[in-house]
């Protein structure tokens, strides 16, 4: 326990090492895959780009008429999130006046 490990990992890591002179963490395979790559992110920023008022089911069925995989909103609105884009509503601000 000195290096905050039990014994039984420091030998199975050890063992693996001297069998193949390579260790290998498999946390990066946990899951499930993803459904959308990177390639069609790309393809959801253009879609957005082209028609910022477009609301989502919208952006789904354009998306969904293109060569990859069918997604559902829910799918599309996560990775949308996670690319950092958000929605803007517009606002009417007072006009300016000249004490301002």
């Amino acid at each position: 326990m000195k290096f905050g490990f039990s014994c039984t990992t420091i030998s199975r890591v050890y063992r693996e090492y001297r069998e193949s002179c390579k260790t290998s963490n498999l946390r990066h395979r946990c899951g499930r895959k993803k459904i959308m790559q990177e390639r069609d992110q790309r393809r959801l920023t253009r879609i957005i780009k082209r028609d910022r008022r477009a609301t989502l089911p919208q952006i789904v069925a354009d998306f969904n008429a293109g060569p990859t995989t069918n997604v559902s909103v829910r799918t599309a609105q996560r990775n949308i999130i996670d690319m950092g884009s958000r929605s803007r509503k517009p606002t009417r601000a007072p006009l300016m006046t000249a004490r301002y």
